[in-house]
Formats: structure tokens, C-alpha cells, sequence
């Protein structure tokens, strides 16, 4: 009797550790922006409406407003986040940032990271901030982070031409703000393996792209996916619901590379929780809509077979799964073909 105790209690922590270890440790949703009440531009901006729903949302004392680099720096470390937390980055330095954006932002004490490709700046473009500016908002606590200079679809670009992309946005940056940002965001959300390996050469620290999903420590950090915001994915109701998503645990994803050798591609992964496998389901989208696939489940392996090519330019794959405590996971990746 005392060894089947002895037994039942082995088995019990076994359990217990194998439980934990299957379930991911952190979560964090980072969201992005482009341009606040720019109606002419809806692809990439929001309405004021909107803005103002998501800050009424967002200052609810549920939710733990972070800067991005802490975000990072704990799950880089293996720290503990606060339960949902949430992250808030701009791209490309748009001037209703300054003079709409930001001021809101302030106001309700939101850290915020800016994404800025700098040969909008340095050429004194009138739609964009001028360096006089950025140091005000850097002064004002607005983090800055890398965006390529030119914002050149950078998959497209020679390797060389990637460099000259890098080092002339460091330069740029070092003479006018005194320091090389630690973050990068992909211009369109673009790379492949080669990019990737080069911005961990120039000691990046991470990378962002822009598909959605939720960060956690199964993501890659040179590939890090965050919620796009614009007039027609900014209602309240869409931002609520990534707001409380959890990350979903994945691991050996194919194909490895974000730009594509193959079409149509096959696509495949593990998870972390196999007992998320009953309600997860994977959707891709490309320009022509929705593509038609077939979804395996083997053990902990997703697979997907699409029934048709990629169109050409950006595609996504979404991953979302509901787990015993009615949380949704999230999990999202884009391919470039």
C-alpha cells in the first residue's frame, strides 16, 4: 500500500510538471499604428472615434500598458509579466503622431515605441516629423526604434542593399539622437532568413513584422508578430478581443523562411498544449481572399495543405485555439512570395 501511495504521488507531480511545462509562461499583445484621423488614407489610418474607443478600452484597470523594450527585455530573460499586457507602437513617423496621436497617448500615460525610417525625416518630407520633433518626443518619453531608411520592401533588395539600408538609418540616427535603436520593424511587414540573419549581425535585438498574433516565449524574436490598426480593423469589438487573447505555444514552424520558395507552400507545426489541438483552426488569407485548405492534426503536428497557389506580395496564416480557461490563443505569421 505505502509504494502505490508513493507511486500515486509520482505520478501526480509528474503530472503536474509536465502540465506547466506545456503551457506557455508569458503573453503580450503589441499593437500598431500608422496615422490618427487621416481620412484619406483609411488603409492606414484610424478614425478619431475609433482612437478614443480603444484609449477608453485600454485604460481599463485590467489591462497593464508596457513599453515595448520591457516587454521584450522580460520574456528575452524570463521574467513575469503582468497579466494582459499590452504594448503600443507607431510606424513611419507620421505628423498626425505629434499632433493627435501622441498627445492622447500622453495624456493617459501610455508608452509608446516609434518606428521610424529615417529618409522621410532627413529629407524634411511636410506629411512627416522633422528630427526637431522626434528629440522632443524622445524627451517626452516616446521610445524610437529602427524602420530601414528608405522603406523599400526590403525582400526585394540585394543583401548589399539591405546593409546600405541599415547602416545608412544608423548613421542617421546616431547623428541625430546620439544612439542606434535596439528594435526593428519590418518595412510591410517584410523579410527572409537573410535579412533576419544580418539584423542579429548588426546586434538588433529584435525584429517586428506586422501579422497578428500574441507574443510569448515560443515566438521568434526576429519575426515578432503585432495587431495592425486601421479604419477597417479598428473597431472596438476586434481590439477587445486581441486585448485578452493569450499566445499560443509553437514550435518547429515551416517553412522557416517568411519569403517563399515554394507555392503552394506546406505549412506545418507543433504546439506546446496538445490539449489545445481539438479547437484550434488555422485560416489563410492572401490578396484574393480566404485560400481553401485541409487542416491534420497528428498528436501535437498541425499541418496545412492549401488547395491552390499563393497570390503574389503578402499572405497570412491565423492560428487561434480556446483553451479550458476561455481564453483564446492566437498565433499568426505572414509569407511573402
Amino acid at each position: 500500500m505505502f509504494i502505490l501511495k508513493i507511486l500515486f504521488i509520482f505520478f501526480i507531480c509528474l503530472n503536474i510538471s509536465s502540465s506547466y511545462a506545456s503551457n506557455i509562461k508569458n503573453s503580450a499583445v503589441v499593437f500598431m499604428y500608422h496615422k490618427f484621423g487621416v481620412s484619406k488614407y483609411p488603409s492606414t489610418s484610424v478614425t478619431m472615434d475609433q482612437f478614443d474607443n480603444h484609449l477608453k478600452e485600454l485604460s481599463k484597470t485590467k489591462y497593464s500598458i508596457e513599453p515595448v523594450e520591457f516587454i521584450i527585455d522580460t520574456i528575452i530573460n524570463d521574467g513575469d509579466l503582468p497579466e494582459n499586457t499590452i504594448g503600443i507602437s507607431i510606424d513611419d513617423a507620421d505628423k498626425s503622431f505629434y499632433e493627435v496621436g501622441w498627445p492622447k497617448f500622453k495624456e493617459m500615460g501610455f508608452p509608446v515605441t516609434l518606428f521610424v525610417n529615417t529618409s522621410t525625416i532627413h529629407e524634411n518630407n511636410k506629411n512627416y516629423l522633422n528630427w526637431d520633433q522626434i528629440r522632443e518626443l524622445v524627451n517626452e518619453g516616446v521610445s524610437i526604434g529602427a524602420h530601414s531608411h528608405s522603406h523599400y520592401h526590403m525582400s526585394d533588395l540585394s543583401i548589399d542593399e539591405v546593409k546600405d539600408e541599415i547602416e545608412i538609418s544608423n548613421n542617421i540616427f546616431l547623428k541625430e539622437l546620439g544612439s542606434i535603436p535596439s528594435l526593428f520593424a519590418y518595412p510591410y511587414g517584410e523579410t527572409n532568413e537573410e535579412i533576419i540573419n544580418l539584423l542579429k549581425e548588426y546586434k538588433f535585438k529584435v525584429a517586428f513584422g506586422q501579422h497578428s498574433g500574441v507574443i510569448n516565449e515560443t515566438s521568434n524574436l526576429y519575426y515578432l508578430p503585432r495587431f495592425s490598426l486601421n479604419e477597417r480593423y479598428a473597431e472596438i469589438d476586434r481590439v477587445k478581443f486581441a486585448a485578452n487573447a493569450k499566445g499560443l505555444g509553437v514550435y518547429d514552424f515551416i517553412p522557416t523562411d517568411p519569403t517563399l520558395s515554394e507555392n503552394p507552400p506546406y505549412i506545418g507545426f507543433s504546439l506546446l498544449d496538445e490539449k489545445l489541438i481539438p479547437s484550434i483552426d488555422c485560416f489563410v488569407f492572401d490578396s484574393k481572399g480566404q485560400v481553401e485548405k485541409e487542416l491534420f492534426k497528428f498528436n501535437e503536428r498541425i499541418e496545412i495543405r492549401l488547395k491552390r497557389k499563393l497570390t503574389k506580395g503578402r499572405s497570412r496564416v491565423n492560428c487561434t485555439a480556446k483553451g479550458i480557461d476561455n481564453k483564446w490563443r492566437w498565433f499568426g505569421h505572414q509569407f511573402y512570395l
